[in-house]
């Protein structure tokens, strides 16, 4: 009997042993002290970056357990931002895109490893062959083959057509290189999940905004979350004002909605409060009352598939990024707008998340933000994020100093060129150094003309430049043209005079 109770006492403490995993939920401190904490947080990173306002929101199975407004949602009328003030997204759209793709593999109407052409048969990049292989797997996981650069641009071609056709851009895709063959590498992808959402007009038979609003907004309770289209009946709640940056100093004339068109809007184009989109995030927890995607789904929607551009992380079936927090799985996806940022974060295994919204383009600090509040909920410290300039700011000021110096230059050129004009002694010093400046503009010059010609790095402002940006690069590509024809005219025409020895020789050299 004795050896029988050892054995037992022995087995039991090894079984014990092996059970290690699902006790970290215990580890979860929801406590009125705790959160207090995570909005000190919250509130001193904001105040550490120089953000204008945001709000926040805390979610623990089927629950909002904690939001709040942070700083200011219009810093000229001294308004507050609360917890229901309302934000563009942006990318943040995603998730609820892919979310509508596998509601739709689950009623059978459709397989994620489905061709693309099985229901856009027109659908085709350049390589009309590699195309044929697009499935829509490739389209979530950003796996279609394509540079973000090259399909984000390709809506310039025509962009009055294309910027408010979700059709019309998607057939623009047409004339865009593949870098990759489909399924083969991770390059982000913008235009993948804008041809989701034509994909589900055409097996839904209704626009992509009817099948989000009635299967997604609705079902969850969303009542405040729209898209650009849909601000005016939004106007029960705060809309914050949209604070961009124009030159290094804060603007609020663009709108993100008007500025990326209806044709960017499954990807990009929803509006929402932290409350609401608390809501969704309940819903992809599988804790909400009313269930959006299987349990089943959902798990699959949470696997890491290919790695990103940052090889921490791994997109998802799902619309968001897998990575890891202290050895548990977290589930990550981050928006920026032309006025605001976004982010979602959730722990599956310890069925909670947080929601993030920020008053203005701001990507930098908001993954670290989302992060120490996770960390803060299951009882680790959390890191202070890093505040850079925001990048927009950054360039916004380069580009300034790039205007300021072209009008500068501008004005010397004239200057210089008024002045040789008017004198009667048409000799000039140092030919060598006038064919220097005119191959120095030369190789600037055509350094620029390459980038506002071929390159477009958002899809948005002039060309897919933002304005500032335009700006800049366009006076100084103006000053550098005409830098080039002075001093080149001046170096093959010009008179110069020889000097030998620091010496001038009287000799005139007519060019």
């Amino acid at each position: 009997m004795k050896k029988k109770l050892i054995f037992f006492l022995l087995f039991l403490s090894f079984s014990i042993s092996l059970l290690p995993v699902n006790a970290s939920a215990s580890t979860v401190d929801l406590s009125k002290k705790n959160l207090i904490k995570i909005k000190a947080f919250v509130n001193e990173q904001f105040n550490n970056a120089g953000i204008v306002g945001g709000s926040y929101a805390i979610v623990s199975n089927n629950k909002v357990i904690d939001s709040s407004g942070v700083g200011y949602r219009d810093l000229k009328l001294g308004k507050k931002a609360t917890d229901e003030t309302i934000y563009a997204i942006a990318s943040v759209t995603k998730s609820f895109t892919a979310t509508a793709i596998l509601q739709l593999q689950e009623q059978g109407k459709m397989n994620v490893n489905d061709p693309v052409q099985k229901y856009l048969p027109w659908f085709t990049y350049k390589d009309e062959e590699k195309s044929k292989q697009v499935t829509i797997q490739h389209l979530l996981t950003h796996a279609a083959g394509v540079s973000r650069f090259d399909a984000d641009g390709a809506i310039f071609i025509d962009e009055e057509k294309n910027k408010n056709s979700l059709e019309a851009s998607i057939r623009a895709l047409r004339t865009v290189d593949m870098k990759t063959n489909p399924g083969e590498k991770a390059q982000y992808c913008n235009s993948c999940f804008n041809t989701l959402g034509l994909i589900i007009e055409k097996v839904t038979g209704v626009s992509y905004y009817e099948y989000v609003k009635r299967n997604i907004f609705e079902p969850l309770g969303m009542e405040y979350t729209g898209f650009g289209q849909d601000l005016k009946s939004l106007t029960a709640n705060d809309i914050a004002k949209e604070y961009s940056w124009f030159f290094g100093f804060r603007n609020t004339k663009l709108l993100n909605y008007r500025e990326f068109g209806k044709s960017q809007d499954p990807e990009g184009g929803i509006y929402t409060n932290s409350v609401d989109l608390a809501k969704y995030v309940s819903g992809i927890l599988g804790h909400s009352s009313t269930s959006i995607l299987s349990q089943k789904t959902l798990k699959t929607s949470y696997i890491g598939i290919l790695p990103t551009e940052n090889n921490e992380w791994k997109y998802t079936g799902g619309g968001m990024e897998a990575g890891k927090i202290s050895n548990r799985k977290v589930l990550y996806k981050g928006g920026d707008g032309i006025g605001s940022s976004a982010v979602m974060m959730l722990i599956p295994e310890d069925k909670i998340g947080v929601v993030l919204l920020i008053g203005e383009s701001n990507s930098e600090p908001k993954q670290d933000i989302a992060k120490g509040m996770l960390q803060i909920l299951i009882g680790e410290e959390a890191k202070a994020a890093d505040s850079p300039l925001p990048l927009f700011k950054l360039t916004g000021f380069i580009m300034l100093f790039l205007f300021i110096a072209s009008i500068l230059g501008l004005v010397v050129f004239l200057w210089a060129i008024n002045k040789r004009l008017k004198r009667k002694d048409q000799v000039s010093k140092y030919r060598w150094l006038r064919i220097f400046i005119s191959l120095i503009c030369f190789l600037f010059l055509v350094v620029i003309s390459y980038l506002l010609l071929f390159v477009r790095p958002t899809q948005i402002g002039f060309y897919g430049y933002p304005y500032d940006w335009a700006i800049g690069l366009i006076s100084l590509g103006v000053t550098l043209f005409l830098g080039l024809v002075y001093n080149g005219y001046l170096s093959i025409f010009g008179k110069y005079e020889e000097r030998r020895g620091g010496r001038k020789n009287e000799k005139i050299i007519q060019m």
